[in-house]
């Protein structure tokens, strides 16, 4: 399957593709071919079929819309691991964070590996891909606990209750579910079977990426159902 880039370099400069254009990759030095057809937002992809970075998921739409909330200069940021394997993240702030945008499913061992390289990362995970997942998880709220606090509300919700939280609870770290609105519902806390997170404005989001200021915590006082 083609993969699909944002960016090439031609001359020392990171340019998006346009027809008939010419670059290459910034991650292998490879040459990339501009993809500009009338379906697919225009990308670059590798002349062969495989991406230089074992990692790499196609860039959709969802994805697009996403990393323009940032700085050109901050998106597709290459690296390499001890043993030399290239990887790109999807967003490097200047704060030293990454933030990797999930569309399509993913192994747990291969999160869990990405998470353990980036280190100080965030994930972004498109929850409206499933045509279920949004509305199982709207019922694992209702059968959840919730928490009022000062900032609003915390749901307690159980590990087992949607797909989602089973599938990314395991990587430790804070994840937004992104179900097509103007908040995400932010995975914060996991302790043993139970899952706290909130409802939390995009914009404030982005803010909190855009400036390296820590992320809102869990903090709650009586439950009520």
């Amino acid at each position: 399957m083609p993969t699909d880039m944002r960016f090439a370099i031609k001359d020392q400069t990171r340019i998006e593709a346009t027809p008939q254009a010419r670059g290459t990759c910034p991650g292998c030095g490879a040459e990339l071919v501009a993809k500009c057809g009338n379906v697919k937002v225009w990308h670059w992809a590798h002349k062969g079929q495989r991406h230089c970075d074992p990692w790499w998921e196609n860039e959709t739409e969802w994805h697009r819309a996403w990393k323009n909330n940032f700085p050109t200069d901050w998106q597709e940021i290459p690296a390499r691991d001890p043993k030399g394997e290239l990887h790109i993240a999807d967003i490097k702030t200047p704060h030293g964070l990454v933030v990797e945008f999930q569309h399509s499913h993913l192994k747990e061992d291969e999160a869990l590996q990405r998470t353990a390289f980036h280190q100080n990362i965030i994930w972004v995970v498109d929850a409206m891909r499933r045509k279920t997942d949004a509305s199982q998880f709207v019922r694992a709220k209702y059968e959840g606990i919730r928490h009022d606090t000062k900032d609003g509300v915390v749901d307690q919700l159980w590990l087992y209750s949607a797909r989602l939280l089973k599938e990314w609870t395991k990587v430790g770290v804070i994840t937004a579910f992104d179900f097509g609105g103007e908040k995400v519902w932010l995975l914060r806390r996991v302790h043993s079977d139970w899952i706290y997170g909130f409802d939390y404005p995009k914009t404030e989001l982005i803010e909190h990426i855009s400036e390296g200021s820590p992320f809102p915590d869990v903090l709650f006082g009586k439950p009520r159902r």
